[in-house]
C-alpha cells in the first residue's frame, strides 16, 4: 500500500489491520523511506526504513512516533530529518539504540531529572511533582539503575509514604506512575514495573463544616492567638481561599482602594490568576495590618520579613484549646482546610448559586467535587427550617 500518509489513510490502515487480524504496512508516496504500520489491535505508528551501505546490506528501521501522539505531518517532518541524517552517512537507528542503552544504565535519579526537565509544564502541579520526587521517591530509588527497579521497590516507596499519610502515598503513586510510562515509551526501560499495580485507594472525601457556635468560638479563639496568625486564620474563613494562598499573600497583590485581591497564577492550584472581591470585614483587617506594615515588607504575613508564616500545626493545637475553652466542651476534630468548606457552606446557606461559590473558591468549572454536596445539604437544611416555620 502506497499513498500520502494522512489521518484518513492511517484510520483506513488501522481498520484493515483489525479486519485482517495482522500487522499491515503502508508507505508514504511523498517521502521515500517514510512509512506507517497498524497492528491487529488497532494501534499505529510511524517509522523510517533505510539502508546503510550498498546493495545486499540489511534494511534498518527506526520508529519516529505513535499515531495519536503525533500527527502524520509531524511524523513526516521527523522522518525527513532522520532520512537527511542517513544521507549524511549516519546510522540513525544505531545512534538511537546506543542512546537508549546509555539511559538504561543510568540511575533512577538521573532519568527522573531528565523527565522532570523535559516534561516540565511550568505549573503548580509540576512543582508539587518535583517536590514528591525529591522528598519521597528519589531518596529511596535514586541510586538504583533504572532498569533494575522492580514493582516491589516502588511498592516499598509507596508504603513508606503511607506511614506519613494516605494522601501522601496516593500523591507519590500519582507522580511516579506517569514517569515509568514515559521511561517505557522512550525506550529507557523494556518493561514498565507499574503495569497492573494498583495505587492507594482514593482519599475519602471530607464533609466537616464548623457549626455556628464553633465559628463563634473559632473567632474568639483567633483573637486570643494574637500576633500574625490571628488575621491569617480569620482571612481563611472570610475569603474561603487555600492556606498557602493566604499565608503567602503579598501587598502588591492587594488593591485596598478597589477592594480586590489578585492571586497570581503561579500560586493558584489550577494555574490561573484569581481576582477576589474583598468584603468590608477583610478590608478592615488588611487596612489595620497595612498601617503597621514595615516599609521594606512585601509579605503581608511574615515573622522574618523574608518568608511567609509557617508552623501551622502548633498554632492549630493552641487554637483548638482556645476553642474548647470558649465552648466549654471538646471540639470535634477539624482541619484548616475545613474553613474553606465552611465558607462555601455559609455562602450556600445564604442562597448563593453553586457557580458563584465555585468562582469564589477558584474551582475549575465543572470540577465542583464536594461543593455540590455541601450546597445540597445547605438547601435541605434551609428547606427544613422553612417547613418548620
Amino acid at each position: 500500500m502506497k499513498a500520502k500518509l494522512t489521518k484518513t489513510a492511517i484510520d483506513d490502515l488501522r481498520a484493515k489491520a483489525i479486519a485482517a487480524g495482522k500487522t499491515i504496512y503502508a508507505w508514504d508516496s511523498e517521502l521515500t523511506g517514510f512509512g506507517a504500520l497498524a497492528t491487529a489491535k488497532g494501534s499505529a505508528s510511524y517509522f523510517v526504513e533505510y539502508r546503510i551501505g550498498g546493495r545486499g546490506t540489511p534494511n534498518r528501521r527506526l520508529s519516529v512516533g505513535k499515531h495519536g501522539h503525533i500527527t502524520p505531518e509531524q511524523a513526516r517532518k521527523k522522518a525527513k530529518a532522520k532520512l537527511g541524517n542517513v544521507a549524511d552517512g549516519v546510522d540513525v537507528a544505531q545512534v538511537e539504540k546506543e542512546k537508549k542503552q546509555r539511559l538504561a544504565v543510568g540511575t533512577f535519579r538521573e532519568i527522573a531529572e531528565r523527565y522532570l526537565i523535559v516534561e516540565d509544564r511550568g505549573n503548580k502541579y509540576w512543582r508539587e511533582t518535583r517536590r514528591l520526587f525529591e522528598r519521597d521517591i528519589c531518596p529511596a530509588l535514586g541510586a538504583k539503575p533504572i532498569a533494575a527497579i522492580k514493582k516491589a521497590d516502588v511498592s516499598a516507596v509507596i508504603g513508606a509514604a503511607r506511614e506519613r499519610s494516605h494522601a501522601t502515598a496516593r500523591n507519590a503513586f500519582a507522580a511516579i506512575r506517569p514517569f515509568f510510562a514515559w521511561a517505557h515509551d522512550q525506550g529507557v526501560i523494556d518493561s514498565n514495573p507499574l503495569v497492573g499495580m494498583r495505587g492507594p485507594e482514593p482519599v475519602k472525601s471530607r464533609d466537616r463544616v464548623l457549626s455556628d457556635d464553633e465559628i463563634a468560638a473559632f473567632w474568639c479563639a483567633t483573637k486570643r492567638l494574637g500576633g500574625v496568625f490571628a488575621p491569617v486564620f480569620q482571612l481563611l474563613l472570610l475569603t474561603g481561599q487555600r492556606r498557602e494562598e493566604v499565608a503567602a499573600m503579598r501587598w502588591d497583590e492587594v488593591g485596598l482602594e478597589k477592594a480586590v485581591w489578585t492571586i497570581p497564577a503561579e500560586r493558584c492550584k489550577n494555574g490561573k490568576p484569581h481576582h477576589l472581591d474583598l468584603s468590608p470585614q477583610v478590608l478592615s483587617i488588611l487596612r489595620s495590618l497595612h498601617e503597621e506594615r514595615l516599609a521594606d515588607r512585601d509579605l503581608v504575613f511574615t515573622t522574618t520579613g523574608l518568608t511567609s508564616v509557617s508552623g501551622f500545626s502548633k498554632i492549630k493545637t493552641r487554637l483548638d484549646e482556645f476553642m474548647e475553652e470558649e465552648l466549654a466542651r471538646p471540639v470535634k476534630p477539624w482541619r484548616t482546610h475545613d474553613l474553606r468548606r465552611t465558607a462555601a457552606s455559609g455562602m450556600a446557606g445564604l442562597g448563593f448559586a453553586p457557580q458563584v461559590v465555585e468562582r469564589v473558591l477558584n474551582h475549575v468549572s465543572g470540577a465542583q467535587g464536594g461543593l455540590v454536596g455541601v450546597y445540597q445539604k445547605q438547601r435541605c437544611w434551609r428547606g427544613a427550617t422553612t417547613s418548620r416555620s
